[in-house]
């Protein structure tokens, strides 16, 4: 089946039932691959930034480049599922690495920033992925991802407060 073959059901947008069984454990799936997607990118950037084995350039964004057709072009059946998976890590790797030029630059600036970008996206991730998981209704996956996120940065920036003490993050 060809994808711009499919039609498209506008009012399933509207729709806020109960969720099945087979839509909880697709997005299972889809969530697990991106969390692994998201610690293999990371080790990409350790790999160019800290050992200097791979080095990012031309070369990788031409790979990453490579893998992500290579990606869409294999099809999808429970053959193929593992060596998509290889494909998609194998991507996001490269892609990781790919991102070491922009992370020297950023090391040279604040080298802090690496890992507060890092540990935000950890969190909301995070938030987004239980709300996808545990909501039982469509509707709770428009706000959980979001009131969680909102909740996560507000807790941290008490818990900061608690160390700087500063007027404004109080009020």
């Amino acid at each position: 089946m060809n994808v711009f073959d499919r039609t498209i059901n506008i009012d399933a947008l509207f729709r806020f039932s109960q969720i099945s069984h087979s839509t909880q454990v697709h997005l299972k799936n889809v969530y697990s691959s991106l969390a692994v997607c998201m610690f293999v990118a990371a080790a990409g950037s350790y790999v160019h930034v800290v050992t200097r084995l791979l080095q990012g350039g031309v070369l990788s964004v031409l790979g990453s480049l490579a893998m992500m057709f290579w990606l869409a072009m294999t099809p999808h059946n429970p053959e193929t599922e593992k060596k998509r998976l290889g494909i998609l890590a194998a991507f996001a790797f490269l892609t990781g690495v790919g991102l070491g030029p922009t992370l020297d630059f950023v090391i040279a600036v604040n080298p802090s920033i690496i890992l507060t970008a890092f540990l935000g996206t950890s969190v909301i991730f995070i938030c987004f992925t239980l709300s996808a998981l545990y909501a039982k209704r469509r509707s709770y996956l428009f706000l959980g991802g979001t009131l969680m996120s909102g909740l996560s940065i507000l807790f941290l920036m008490s818990l900061m407060n608690l160390f700087f003490g500063s007027v404004m993050l109080f009020k």
